[in-house]
């Protein structure tokens, strides 16, 4: 059995990275093109409406598709349920905005957005017809088709999407790109998943979900309220332009900082949910994790903040540059959440969703107490006021990580210290090369690669474990494609 599930763990952990680094250089290139196509206003009117979405896919999935894959055991009835009521839910709440589409459209004072509004929100009930074809190829670590899925609609979604900013059709370029993606992915599931619903809808199974899922839908509309807010807020006060630097800056910190955390996430839960009976077993995968996401994380966050100027010049052009201020504090914050989302997972799958739903208040309180008093002081003191919010979350996380499973902040500072120390050192000799050199175009190809060989030249030299895993991993994924 533990072979066993090591061996599902791999292999889903390398379709996972397929999966996140195509759908990332997907959206690094299409977002090239695009950004230098398009104005920051565009992009300022699709980030305000993100959160719509986002609440939107909060309250369609319940927590349901969590409490599936954490049961042993779940029948069609209970597949069929969920689903059912998803599309319904999907629908009342695409109704319920279109309705709302002229107020958002009076509250920013942008009278296109009503349009924007009703054609984007599309993207929900698309989302919902997919979601348990998700569930199901994530609970029984299928994952290969959920890469090819995602990759297949997202590089056509893109590619209409610049197609059409190249015909001068300005924001909708994004909307095509959000809306296609969830089109397609629907279409996609639908045809190369043979799940397909029943004619039932029990009850029975909503009222066992309901207990764990009601705090994962609390805890993920307090969660995304506050993660969204601030576009709208620098919307409000600020415009549309400055909120467009704002979701760049924070779209290309999370390119990196999401491909991580979701590589992680998309396996630690199944996997978490399957050996929750054993601590032991579950503290040391755990911990795994975590110096893992240690070995990535550290040192592409921090190059990032070194060559973030050169970054934004040359890659989306200079009428970016305002958005390096906040892509640099908001890096920082990147750093931090791959972990809270491991520590998050690790509480549900231990049937621990209210204790996640308390964190979460308690959080956002701090985080409401530092928006009520830097919201007119300027967005780069709020900004640095969600870094520190970051910091608290992952210190309160550990907190009960120690409880759970015996997993503390002494272990932890071990587990990540290494990974810290030389990412740190790596950031501060690459700091004195860009410096050194001449320009901006020798200062964006010669520091990545001089960081690169002194971290993983160092990893290599210090040997530490990562390192091992890695080197490990590729030869004997080597020596099978050899032997193929």
């Amino acid at each position: 059995m533990k072979e066993d599930l090591k061996g599902k763990t791999t292999r889903a952990l390398v379709w996972s990275s397929a999966d996140k680094v195509g759908q990332q250089v997907f959206y690094l290139v299409a977002g090239i093109i695009l950004a230098r196509q398009l104005s920051p206003t565009d992009y300022g009117k699709v980030g305000v409406l993100t959160i719509f979405i986002a609440l939107s896919g909060i309250l369609i999935d319940s927590g349901f598709s969590s409490a599936l894959i954490r049961k042993k055991g779940a029948t069609q009835a209970d597949y069929s349920t969920v689903f059912y009521l998803n599309i319904a839910i999907s629908c009342l709440l695409y109704a319920l905005l279109y309705a709302a589409a002229p107020f958002i459209a009076a509250f920013f004072n942008v009278p296109d957005l009503t349009l924007i509004c009703r054609v984007l929100f599309l993207v929900i009930p698309m989302n919902a017809l997919s979601l348990i074809q998700q569930t199901l190829l994530f609970k029984h670590f299928k994952l290969s088709v959920n890469a090819r899925v995602n990759l297949w609609a997202l590089g056509l979604a893109s590619v209409a999407a610049v197609v059409m900013a190249y015909c001068g059709m300005g924001v909708w370029s994004l909307v095509t790109q959000t809306l296609g993606l969830a089109v397609l992915r629907a279409l996609f599931f639908w045809t190369f998943n043979d799940w397909r619903p029943q004619w039932v809808f029990r009850m029975a199974s909503l009222r066992e979900f309901f207990g764990y899922s009601s705090n994962l839908v609390v805890s993920g509309i307090i969660n995304n309220v506050f993660n969204k807010i601030y576009p709208i807020i620098i919307g409000k006060f600020y415009g549309m332009t400055q909120t467009g630097y704002y979701t760049q800056a924070d779209k290309y910190q999370d390119i990196a900082s999401a491909l991580i955390g979701n590589i992680f996430r998309s396996v630690a839960f199944p996997v978490f949910s399957t050996v929750q009976d054993d601590l032991q077993r579950l503290k040391r995968i755990c911990r795994k994790n975590v110096r893992a996401i240690a070995f990535f994380i550290f040192p592409i966050m921090l190059l990032m903040v070194v060559v973030s100027y050169p970054l934004i010049l040359l890659v989306l052009k200079a009428q970016w540059l305002p958005s390096v201020p906040y892509f640099r504090l908001l890096c920082l914050s990147g750093i931090c959440s791959p972990f809270i989302i491991l520590f998050y997972d690790l509480f549900n799958s231990l049937g621990y969703s209210r204790l996640n739903l308390q964190l979460e208040i308690g959080k956002k309180a701090y985080l409401f107490i530092g928006i009520a008093l830097f919201y007119s002081t300027g967005i780069m003191y709020l900004i640095g006021w969600w870094v520190s919010y970051s910091v608290l979350s992952l210190v309160a996380s550990i907190f009960f990580a120690r409880r759970f499973i015996g997993y503390g902040y002494g272990e932890y500072l071990k587990d990540i210290l290494p990974y810290l120390l030389l990412a740190l050192a790596a950031a501060v000799i690459s700091a004195i090369v860009y410096l050194l050199l001449p320009g901006d175009v020798w200062r964006l190809c010669v520091v990545p690669v001089v960081y690169a060989a002194v971290y993983l030249g160092s990893a290599c030299v210090l040997k530490l474990e990562m390192w091992r895993e890695m080197a490990s991993m590729l030869k004997a994924r080597m020596q099978k494609g050899g032997e193929e």
